[in-house]
């Protein structure tokens, strides 16, 4: 394996690790406040906003690169499973290059987005405080962007199985 799909394996491991530490700091947050609230008469502050903003957002970007890795994603097969091999694997590097190139689209639209959050530096407010939100909008296009790559190496690689069947 060359360089480029080791490093990216790494960055979806390293990302799936995220998701997944972000999953149990959910829940423990959650499982804190539900505590707090039922027990002491005293909900922690801010728990909704930090589930909303920073746990659900890295819960859903960060595994992304991780299920494009193992062809993880949704795919329609009612047509394509009566074509030929060659066909077939021409419609997933079609595929592949299609979800690198709405891949970069969206990173660039949510770079965009993640850059004007960091210049106002974004929060919301809580009952007593506010929660800097500004850092967990670059979680969509790392998530994105990891994925994007990983697709266009898949694209690549399918592209070049293709011509070395001829």
């Amino acid at each position: 394996m060359s360089p480029l799909p080791r490093f990216l394996d790494a960055c979806a491991g390293v990302l799936l690790n995220l998701g997944i530490l972000v999953a149990v700091l959910m829940a423990v947050h959650v499982v804190a406040d539900v505590i707090s609230k039922f027990l002491f008469n005293f909900p922690l502050a801010g728990t909704l906003e930090i589930v909303a903003h920073y746990y659900m957002v890295g819960l859903i970007f960060f595994p992304l690169a991780h299920v494009q890795r193992g062809n993880g994603h949704i795919a329609a097969e009612l047509l394509t499973r009566f074509l030929s091999p060659r066909v077939q694997a021409v419609a997933a590097s079609i595929t592949f290059a299609a979800m690198a190139a709405f891949a970069a689209l969206l990173v660039w639209r949510t770079s965009i987005d993640a850059l004007r959050s960091l210049e106002v530096a974004e929060a919301v407010q809580t009952s007593g405080f506010f929660v800097y939100i500004f850092p967990a909008r670059w979680f969509v296009p790392l998530g994105l962007g990891v994925m994007g790559c990983l697709a266009a190496v898949q694209a690549a690689r399918s592209a070049f199985a293709i011509l070395g069947r001829r």
